[in-house]
């Protein structure tokens, strides 16, 4: 587990880094990044112990809210609703 979190941090150092390269300010990008991110590793993160489990659900289920409320305004922006 503490390989994959590792990974998982190098990642996000990544991806933060090459978003502020690219100058990327929008909450919408950023938030959508760290939601793929998210559950991209989060298969590799399984069993957890519980009470773990339960946080790490929560957030997972959190980040998915976020993206979808962006993705639903960008979705309305380009169809001009």
């Amino acid at each position: 587990m503490k390989t994959v979190l590792t990974a998982y941090l190098l990642l996000s150092g990544v991806a933060a880094a090459f978003l502020i390269y690219l100058n990327v300010r929008g909450i919408d990008v950023v938030t959508s990044v760290a939601t793929l991110l998210f559950w991209v590793s989060a298969p590799f993160l399984r069993p957890l112990p519980r009470p773990l489990n339960i946080v790490h659900t929560a957030v997972g289920v959190a980040l998915l809210v976020a993206f979808a409320y962006f993705a639903a305004l960008r979705i309305l922006a380009v169809l001009k609703i």
